[in-house]
């Protein structure tokens, strides 16, 4: 499989090392993004670099997580657990706001934990099934 189908593609199966590789990179640009905007004169537009960041690195990473479904032989709709985490970044609290949220905010934050936990068990965790399946040969 070539970078393009690995971070482009939503056909086929990965195995459990290269989504941690993806997820290894993604979580080190992002802290990256988080160190370097805010020591430097873009402090202000952290919140901003990091949507931007994040909307850049969101499809590379639903196609590997659908991938690493696939391994599991699931369906694409599976990613459909990435809408809490989406919704729990964007209503993560900055400093200087309120410590008390609304309770549907700290449910949407547990919904998100959830999805998130679920995910790490199932795509990071968890075997692919072996052998051939609806979605492709098994990975190497």
């Amino acid at each position: 499989m070539t970078a393009k189908q690995w971070l482009f593609s939503f056909q086929g199966r990965i195995s459990r090392q290269r989504f941690w590789m993806w997820n290894l990179f993604y979580y080190l640009v992002m802290l990256g993004v988080v160190g370097v905007a805010a020591q430097n004169m873009f402090a202000s537009y952290t919140g901003v670099v990091i949507f931007i960041v994040s909307a850049a690195l969101l499809w590379p990473d639903l196609a590997v997580t659908a991938k690493r479904w696939h391994d599991r032989n699931k369906s694409n709709w599976w990613l459909l657990m990435h809408i809490p985490l989406l919704i729990g970044r964007i209503m993560t609290p900055t400093a200087g706001m309120e410590a008390a949220q609304p309770i549907w905010q700290t449910g949407m934050s547990v919904l998100a934990l959830v999805c998130g936990i679920w995910m790490l068990v199932e795509c990071g965790l968890l075997k692919g099934s072996q052998g051939d399946n609806r979605y492709g040969p098994e990975p190497q």
